[in-house]
């Protein structure tokens, strides 16, 4: 077993493949929570002293456990040198004049098609195709942030789209949040969505959201979802083959635990976005991995805005019939300019109100909504986590520094957290975002560990919190004389962690923050 893994054994970390070990009782000095204190002091001190230090400040966010990751797309998330390595391997050409793939039964169509394979030696191409399937050297790319971002995925759907590389996709997200000390993703991924979409056509609409959920059922939908979790099942084996997990050459990726939120597209005609959304609800209800839903796509696009009440009325439907399916949205990734004004009123709003979501990605036009304040004074009584996404919202939307809101969320005590959102399109990781909100907003190392914790804390990890609120102030009773990065636990805690995925990935992270603030060089 990887080295990594064994730690988290012998801490009583449970990751998402192995068992609970524990012995003996809780030894737990009277000066523990002290000394806890003093690290975390001692961490935050250094944290102050290197601040006008961008590169020891990067290193620092490095090695800081992180939590999850709960707003990433898996297919947006993969660096475009994989996606070139694995055309290269799985047989495509390239279109040199067109500056695109073409898939293996193609390649003989133009003489002028040359070989994946080739791209190595043809560096002026293969940097082109990095440039396109990325945010890289935009200033060049001719086009806006929102258009080169979004344009992106084109380029690559061929092999993203393709099952056969699923399990790399995964395991290479898996790696890299490793590498950054991050334990926990939430991937966003579409499993069955044509076949899906496909169903819904022939169904038809004709606004009897009751009466097409009844239709959808007996044409097939049952049959869609049960074919989309042995699919699931069969990537969650991939997956662990993959990166070796088990074996003396486990990769890193094998500590992460990884769960899914089967995406909807919002672009789609109101019948094949019904039919989606009936969908994801049923296998989310059905499928331990998957954990909750979400509607992706550019929240701009003219069907997704004449549409968008309808699809919260729509999800409003589905969460009334499924109330433990959990639900995070996109919404208010919009600012000035972009969109009439109107449209800029009311998407956060109805998104909370409307279709009852737990978590708000983006969340930027919040003070363009009717009634801001009392809108944030809401989502901060209702517990509705915000997913932070700077480099995204800077890329696609403009929107940076002062112009972002990150600060009046803060400052209303909305739930935040920060996420990557697309890491291999924008060239980056989630470490980056944790140094942009430290060096942008001023932010300390207690307020990142607070985020931190709040990734966790507003997952969709199924079971209790390990925290009696989510103020962090103090663990639940039966945890709550242990100590994380004990070498045991009581049998108390044992018991309670043994039933909760949630308050266990909570567990490991604070063993993490344990044996992170009692380094003596955070470098």
């Amino acid at each position: 077993m990887h080295r990594r893994s064994l730690l988290y054994l012998f801490l009583g970390v449970l990751t998402s493949s192995s068992c609970f070990i524990f012995s003996g009782a809780a030894q737990v000095p009277s000066t523990s929570q002290q000394s806890s204190t003093h690290s975390e002091a001692q961490a935050a001190s250094w944290f102050e002293a290197h601040r006008a230090q961008p590169a020891a400040l990067r290193a620092f966010v490095q090695r800081m456990p992180k939590g999850g990751d709960i707003h990433t797309h898996l297919s947006g998330a993969v660096y475009a040198e994989h996606y070139l390595e694995w055309a290269a391997t799985d047989g495509y050409c390239v279109n040199p004049k067109a500056g695109a793939l073409v898939e293996p039964l193609a390649c003989n169509q133009d003489s002028s098609y040359f070989p994946a394979s080739e791209l190595f030696n043809r560096t002026s191409v293969y940097d082109s195709l990095i440039n396109r399937w990325s945010t890289r050297n935009l200033q060049f790319a001719g086009k806006s942030g929102h258009d080169q971002f979004f344009e992106a995925f084109t380029g690559f759907g061929a092999i993203s789209d393709s099952a056969s590389r699923r399990d790399d996709m995964v395991a290479e997200v898996a790696n890299r949040a490793a590498s950054q000390h991050i334990s926990y993703l939430e991937l966003m991924l579409t499993v069955q969505g044509s076949e899906v979409r496909q169903l819904g056509r022939e169904v038809g609409w004709n606004q009897d959201l009751q009466e097409i959920h009844r239709q959808l059922l007996k044409r097939g939908l049952t049959e869609l979802v049960t074919l989309g979790s042995q699919q699931l099942t069969q990537l969650e084996r991939e997956v662990s083959k993959t990166l070796g997990c088990g074996t003396p050459s486990a990769q890193p990726g094998c500590t992460v635990t990884v769960r899914y939120l089967q995406q909807t597209t919002r672009t789609k005609s109101p019948v094949e976005v019904f039919s989606q959304l009936a969908y994801a609800f049923a296998l989310a209800s059905s499928q331990k991995r998957v954990v909750g839903i979400n509607l992706v796509a550019p929240e701009d696009n003219p069907i997704a805005l004449r549409d968008y009440t309808l699809q919260m009325q729509m999800l409003q439907f589905f969460k009334r019939q499924f109330p433990n399916v959990k639900v995070a949205l996109h919404a208010g990734e919009l600012t000035l300019g972009l969109v009439p004004t109107e449209d800029l009123r009311f998407h956060i709003r109805q998104a909370v109100e409307v279709a009852q979501a737990s978590r708000i990605g983006h969340g930027v036009d919040i003070l363009f909504e009717e009634r801001p304040f009392e809108l944030m004074a809401q989502m901060q009584r209702r517990g509705v986590l915000v997913e932070i996404c700077l480099t995204s919202n800077e890329v696609i939307l403009n929107v940076q520094g002062n112009q972002h809101p990150f600060m009046e969320y803060w400052k209303a005590g909305v739930p935040m957290t920060l996420a990557s959102d697309d890491e291999g399109i924008s060239r980056i990781d989630l470490s980056h975002e944790y140094l942009l909100v430290a060096t942008r907003y001023g932010l300390g190392y207690k307020d990142l560990k607070r985020l931190a914790r709040n990734s966790l804390e507003y997952s969709f990890s199924p079971g209790n919190s390990l925290w009696k609120s989510p103020e962090f102030k103090a663990m639940v009773p039966a945890c709550a004389s242990d100590t994380p990065g004990a070498t045991s636990i009581s049998q108390g805690c044992s018991a309670f962690l043994q039933k909760s995925e949630h308050a266990r990935i909570q567990w490991q992270l604070e063993s993490e923050f344990a044996r992170f603030e009692s380094l003596q060089n955070w470098l």
